[in-house]
């Protein structure tokens, strides 16, 4: 990842309407939508990640007094940018890095905040497969090579100056190309999101949100993206 700023995890107006105006119907495009049980008629109040408390049932109330709320996926969206602003005032990490790891321990806050300060960072970051950010300067200045050098890409085997290429914190570098190759068809053909890797073979580090949106280039493939991990996001609230 060559950039540290922050994915904003918005949806760009662009890419709606370029949704909006597509002729081909997207099976994914209701799958933001779930159904919440209301905290006023549930009994219990809702925190900012979704959570709520007490039993779930009014006095008098069974399941099919229920009253459901659906979201938007912008109002999904919401409720997950919330989850790890909070857990970033905390443990302060790129934002990307903190969706990672609580994709990993299924947006449990509580458990993520358990491991993270239990000692061990260098395990906790690797069985999320993602490099501890403290310790990324000194892989860049390990993997610098000058940029007016060419060299193969390990994809296409084809030569550019190393200035066309882009890696993760791994090291492992390819050509912009092959990267927005390898990444489309993981997201539209594979339906893949939060779980992506570096394309290096018997690597297990996962792309970050903010090299996927930078090196894709078409607006319906970012949408399905960001679709895919608020879906993820969706499955635990």
């Amino acid at each position: 990842m060559d950039s540290d700023e922050g994915y904003n995890y918005e949806f760009d107006d662009e890419e709606e309407e370029c949704s909006e105006d597509s002729n081909e119907e997207d099976p994914d495009d209701d799958t933001l939508e779930v159904e919440l049980v209301d905290p006023v008629v549930a009994g219990g109040e809702r925190d900012e990640c979704g959570e709520t408390g007490g039993s779930g049932l009014g006095p008098g109330q069974d399941e099919e007094d229920y009253r459901f709320e659906v979201l938007t996926a912008e109002q999904i969206l919401q409720h997950m940018v919330e989850c790890i602003r909070e857990v970033n005032e905390v443990i302060q990490n790129p934002a990307t890095i903190t969706r990672i790891l609580l994709s990993h321990f299924n947006w449990d806050k509580e458990k993520l905040m358990e491991r993270y300060f239990d000692g061990n960072l260098d395990k906790l970051f690797s069985e999320c497969h993602v490099i501890n950010p403290s310790k990324k300067s000194r892989t860049r200045l390990m993997n610098t090579r000058s940029s007016a050098q060419d060299m193969p890409c390990q994809i296409c085997y084809l030569n550019y100056p190393n200035s066309y290429f882009t890696g993760l914190e791994c090291g492992h570098k390819f050509c912009m190309q092959c990267w927005g190759d390898y990444l489309t068809t993981k997201i539209i053909e594979e339906g893949m999101g939060q779980t992506i890797s570096c394309p290096a073979h018997s690597c297990d580090i996962l792309v970050d949100d903010n090299t996927v949106m930078r090196l894709i280039t078409e607006s319906k493939v970012k949408l399905k993206y960001q679709h895919l991990i608020t879906n993820s996001f969706v499955e635990y609230m």
